[in-house]
């Protein structure tokens, strides 16, 4: 959609394409990641978490994915297990990156460590369900070592950027389309604290908290603002309980929202003047107290016209024009 953009616009880079559309926002990416290792001599490569998997089954009955923990591991043999060191990643580009832009534009990135699906990917997802509530103690243990890895690599990175990012970014899917994936008593038990790491580091370097999570979060969304969180993303307004009038109106007062221009229902299947009227209705909404960070519910992709994004941005952009309380409207968005 991106290409798309700049070939419509007539431009050369995304660059140009966020000056064009008036994003005040420029993300900081960052690699957490380690590369795989191997293969080995049966055809596996292992990630840095120490889980083996093989991109081509040779069909000899083996398994393609082998975790590392199984419903024998003790919490002994987690802490035994080797885990990766967040010192190995490089962060010498992440100052220069923060810097083409801060002062000018909000900057925003961190490592995303989604340590929620990490953990998932690591000892497979029904495992993950399951051992929550009969290995609790060796979930816990996970969790924690994952973490602490992703948590020390943001240290590193805040380091590195030299004050230079206002805004740190993190994501877990937390919700469905209908609710929470985990009840949110399960989510306080295992995900809360841990999650709670990431914004304190991230206060403790002068940043701003940006978390993401899609789908129905309504039940989290004040032990997220409790624990450190100042920007909820992305707003996936069609989900349950997530229309942006309704979270304005109960936690308008305590968070700021990102996102919310439906890209399930209105940007795709609705018409340019639809699109304006529901841009217009946001800012209205949010008019009064400012927290609004004029966004897409998703990214966007191939079902949506590019006059329908091309509309929402020029909107925003006639609407703050026309505004005297302009001043209290932060127009943004990554979407694209």
């Amino acid at each position: 959609m991106t290409d798309a953009l700049m070939r419509k616009l007539g431009l050369t880079d995304s660059e140009e394409l966020l000056v064009a559309l008036g994003v005040d926002m420029r993300r900081i990416w960052f690699n957490y990641g380690q590369p795989d290792t191997g293969p080995d001599a049966e055809g596996y490569v292992q990630t840095m978490w120490g889980a083996r998997h093989r991109r081509v089954d040779p069909g000899d009955g083996r398994p393609n994915f082998i975790s590392p923990f199984n419903e024998d591991t003790t919490v002994e043999e987690v802490h035994a297990h080797a885990w990766p060191h967040a010192g190995r990643l490089d962060y010498s580009g992440v100052r220069e990156l923060c810097r083409r832009h801060h002062g000018e534009y909000a900057t925003f990135g961190a490592p995303w460590s989604p340590f929620f699906h990490e953990v998932g990917w690591l000892v497979g997802q029904e495992e993950f369900m399951m051992w929550m509530h009969t290995k609790p103690e060796v979930i816990r243990a996970i969790i924690d070592h994952v973490v602490d890895y992703e948590v020390e690599a943001t240290r590193r990175f805040f380091q590195a950027t030299d004050g230079l990012l206002d805004i740190a970014y993190f994501g877990n899917d937390f919700g469905t389309q209908r609710g929470m994936f985990i009840s949110p008593r399960m989510w306080n038990d295992f995900i809360r604290q841990p999650l709670k790491r990431y914004f304190d580091v991230s206060h403790d370097y002068g940043c701003k908290v940006m978390n993401h999570s899609c789908g129905a979060i309504r039940d989290i969304i004040p032990s997220l603002i409790a624990d450190g969180v100042d920007i909820l993303d992305p707003i996936q307004v069609a989900a349950n309980g997530m229309d942006l009038a309704g979270l304005v109106r109960d936690f308008g007062d305590a968070v700021s929202f990102h996102g919310g221009v439906d890209t399930q229902r209105t940007l795709p299947f609705g018409s340019a003047a639809d699109v304006r009227a529901e841009v217009r209705a946001y800012l209205e909404l949010t008019k009064a107290k400012g927290g609004y960070i004029l966004c897409g519910s998703q990214e966007f992709i191939e079902d949506i016209p590019l006059d329908n994004i091309l509309a929402m941005y020029d909107e925003n952009r006639r609407e703050v024009r026309t505004r005297p309380t302009a001043s209290t409207l932060t127009p943004a968005g990554h979407g694209s």
